[in-house]
């Protein structure tokens, strides 16, 4: 892992692979290490559990066992089916439709002006200071966007997140090993703070409303189907060769049909020869190379071995 100083939190080093972050205070600060892990370090955290030939239980089991604690938790539901419109249960939240333990609500988004469609609608329940609050999104326009793509070429895809925070995350955690599954925990959540309520008393729109209760019963329901997820991710190198992609590939081709055309030597390579690499880079090419040629070589042993 890169090592380096930091002043991030508070803490004042910082051990890093990729979107693996470990901080450490000084000595005899109460707050001792902090391991941060967002969605992609999660991925990436699970590559090294699977080496180690440990699961996420095995791994909160030592956390608690060490006199640690989780001060964030979320977890995220992905919603290829469509068991909700987003846009239905913002609007339905706005009109009262709503029984829920959250005071408050907030939302943001867009929309196309030709179609009249919403684009991009996000819903938070409850206040972003509380330690439980819900995030809605439709994270299908948040990718196309992200990557520059039409949101077609993804198709339906709403993320519905519960984060908790505090003594929460640690009340939902100590549950999950009790429980050694998470569906028991998201599906318990769900129904404590948050229900959509149909009511015959309506005046139109008494079938989309109908629709959004009934999905989403059905989506709580069927979080019983909910596993942790373990999709280990072992390219701690390709999120930077993606972004080149996505985000510098037009530029760079653009650049160098200039340079063909107008007979003059690469910009591109000239570019490339200026640039150094921060230890960052250095670190991450290091981990890539490396597993690479390891991949390789456990391949050719197995290809002898077949031999």
């Amino acid at each position: 892992m890169l090592n380096a100083p930091t002043r991030k939190y508070g803490y004042v080093e910082k051990y890093e692979l990729d979107q693996i972050r470990v901080y450490r205070s000084v000595n005899l600060d109460e707050r001792g290490v902090m391991i941060e892990l967002a969605g992609q370090g999660c991925r990436q955290f699970e590559a090294v559990l699977e080496m180690q030939q440990k699961s996420w239980f095995s791994f909160l089991e030592f956390v608690l066992h060490q006199n640690g604690k989780v001060t964030r938790l979320d977890i995220a539901i992905d919603d290829i089916e469509g068991y909700i419109d987003i846009p239905d249960a913002l609007e339905f939240t706005h009109k009262g439709y709503v029984q829920s333990k959250f005071n408050t609500y907030d939302f943001n988004g867009q929309g196309n002006i030709a179609s009249g469609e919403h684009e991009g609608v996000t819903i938070y329940y409850g206040s972003k200071k509380s330690n439980v609050y819900f995030t809605f999104y439709q994270k299908n326009y948040e990718q196309a966007k992200k990557h520059k793509i039409p949101v077609e070429n993804i198709g339906l895809w709403n993320r519905y997140e519960v984060r908790l925070i505090d003594e929460k995350a640690m009340l939902a955690v100590k549950e999950l090993l009790n429980q050694q599954e998470i569906s028991f925990v998201g599906r318990g959540i769900l129904k404590e703070y948050l229900q959509f309520v149909y009511l015959d008393t309506i005046r139109g729109q008494k079938k989309k409303l109908r629709k959004l209760v009934d999905g989403w019963h059905q989506l709580v329901d069927d979080v019983d189907q909910l596993k942790l997820k373990v999709t280990p991710n072992k390219d701690f190198y390709t999120r930077s060769e993606n972004w080149l992609r996505s985000q510098a590939g037009a530029t760079i081709r653009m650049v160098q049909i200039a340079d063909d055309t107008l007979g003059r030597d690469s910009t591109i390579e000239d570019i490339i020869n200026r640039s150094d690499l921060s230890p960052k880079q250095q670190h991450m090419l290091q981990v890539f190379t490396t597993n690479f040629q390891d991949f390789i070589s456990e391949k050719s042993a197995k290809n002898q071995e077949m031999i």
